[in-house]
């Protein structure tokens, strides 16, 4: 039997989910197509389904024909949302991040483990074919124990959003390039890794995109972690990049410093590694390609509609994203105090 979906938001990551509902034909069908903004864009995304439209995500909720819902609207209307389909009794996925804060993080996961609902996270990196294929040489300790690593973005907000879209307004993101982007390498992290002790972040306002002030949200950031297991992690973020300055096969700079070589995704995945004889004559390439962006968020819905057929918990769950929500939550407090910041221990 198909699970019916109801997909809430018709923006830029709701055209993906859609794209991987119609890829999982064979275990989901698309009935109703919600936004709250704009008719004509849950209209278009309806008509590919034959599903019906509508303006309120409640309408979507109170339906019995939905038995799972993706949540693709700003992040201060999450947990409302999840809150409601949980006490429904309907299934969901939810874009990153979470929900505005760990404290309302909770109250969701609570709520679906009352309901016996699958509540399930869109933190779609964990899913790249690349990060797979990397997370199996790391397992089995091609480069020995990772002592440290790094990783980075570099983009031009006011080049990607409209002036008024929600992303600029702290009220309804819940922050700007730690809670927004740099969460998907911070939960990558934990995939790989284990859970983060203690971090350290500096923010910023560069004035190049008008929408970001101070007391608003961040356009830059430097961030520190301290792992459980002791792996020194930098990252550095900037949403005012006139140009990638590091040129990666993902568009984010990625490296492992283990105690017996070092992986990087400079032009291309590489590895150098003191152990394996195929990596051992100095940096080689991987043979690792690039797949499109579609293919993680294709594995991310199949992925929930596979744990919600089997009755398992997600990867991705709301429980385990809690670790995730819980380092978002301490990097501001950090930024704001200038201090070090111990992370809540959620696992």
């Amino acid at each position: 039997m198909q699970i019916r979906i109801g997909i809430l938001g018709c923006g830029k990551i709701a055209r993906l989910h859609a794209e991987g509902y119609k890829l999982a034909g064979d275990l989901a069908k698309v009935v109703v197509c919600c936004d709250e903004y704009s008719i004509e864009l849950a209209e278009k995304m309806a008509s590919e389904f034959g599903a019906d439209t509508t303006s309120r995500w409640q309408d979507v909720i109170e339906r019995a024909d939905v038995d799972a819902i993706s949540i693709c609207m700003p992040p201060y209307q999450h947990a409302e949302i999840a809150l409601a389909a949980a006490a429904a009794g309907k299934h969901v996925l939810v874009e990153k991040p979470m929900a505005m804060n760990l404290a309302e993080c909770k109250t969701m996961v609570e709520a679906a483990a009352k309901a016996g609902t699958v509540l399930m996270v869109g933190q779609n990196q964990r899913f790249q074919p690349e990060h797979v294929q990397i997370k199996e040489l790391l397992d089995r300790e091609a480069i020995g124990r990772i002592v440290a690593l790094r990783f980075d973005c570099n983009q031009f907000v006011k080049y990607m959003y409209p002036p008024d879209s929600w992303i600029f307004d702290k009220a309804k993101s819940g922050g700007g390039m730690i809670a927004q982007t740099a969460i998907h390498k911070i939960d990558l992290m934990r995939h790989f890794f284990g859970e983060i002790k203690e971090v350290s972040a500096m923010t910023g306002f560069t004035g190049l995109n008008l929408n970001y002030k101070p007391g608003g949200n961040e356009d830059i950031a430097a961030l520190l972690m301290n792992f459980n297991n002791g792996i020194i992690g930098e990252a550095f973020y900037l949403f005012a990049a006139h140009k990638t300055p590091i040129p990666t096969t993902t568009g984010e700079l990625t490296i492992f410093y283990g105690e017996k070589g070092i992986i990087h995704n400079v032009l291309g995945w590489h590895i150098y590694s003191t152990d394996v004889p195929e990596y051992s004559g100095g940096l080689t390439k991987l043979d690792i390609r690039t797949y499109p962006y579609i293919d993680s968020v294709a594995a991310e819905i199949l992925h929930f509609l596979e744990s919600i057929r089997n009755g398992k918990e997600p990867i991705t769950s709301g429980r385990d994203n809690l670790g995730t929500m819980a380092v978002i939550d301490a990097m501001y407090q950090a930024a704001e105090t200038k201090t070090v910041v111990q992370v809540e221990q959620t696992q």
